[in-house]
């Protein structure tokens, strides 16, 4: 697993240094080497060898998705129009992220439409982080990395975002950044 999240952070490497490459189908390929040895769990406690769906958008697999719970009830991106939605958010990225001074609100904006669209069956989070990651390493800052012990502050500011303020997932992307390069400084 570990080799094909390397695999997948090679390509954003890519993107990084060409943001025309920042395509659907570059990011379906992402998708198909990061998922390449998932493992997939049934309800009924069996596992697939592999994921078989990796680098096939939901507009593939025809699968609609909503999140209810008592806390919030979230709608994504329609099967029929994940593909047209990646184009949209592919084109807007290249956009942003040869333009905008702020890397981080860039990332920002590249994690919360991501995930709204939740182009993929799964992988979808891991996905939207190394996306998000392309205007911060384009900046020389470090990809994204988020601090387990931010978690709930990083779903909380997602939740914020997903209503149309981006300071506090910026400000969390700050946070875990910071975080985690003062753990690296402690190791050295």
């Amino acid at each position: 697993m570990l080799q094909d999240i390397s695999d997948a952070y090679l390509d954003i490497m890519k993107i990084q240094e060409n943001v025309e490459l920042l395509t659907t189908e570059m990011l379906k390929s992402i998708h198909s080497k990061m998922m390449r040895s998932s493992k997939v769990k049934f309800g009924d406690g069996s596992t697939h060898l592999r994921y078989i769906n990796a680098g096939c958008s939901r507009q593939v697999t025809q699968k609609t998705l909503m999140i209810r719970s008592s806390q919030y009830n979230l709608a994504f991106c329609p099967p029929e129009r994940v593909d047209q939605q990646l184009d949209y958010i592919c084109k807007m990225g290249r956009q942003y992220i040869a333009r905008w001074r702020n890397p981080f609100a860039t990332a920002a904006w590249l994690q919360i439409t991501f995930v709204r669209c939740h182009p993929f069956d799964d992988g979808n989070g891991r996905m939207s982080r190394l996306v998000s990651s392309i205007p911060l390493l384009r900046h020389r800052f470090p990809p994204l990395c988020l601090d387990p012990a931010g978690r709930q502050g990083y779903y909380d500011s997602m939740n914020i975002a997903w209503e149309g303020d981006f300071v506090p997932l910026m400000n969390c992307f700050v946070t875990s950044m910071t975080t985690s390069l003062e753990d690296v400084t402690r190791i050295v």
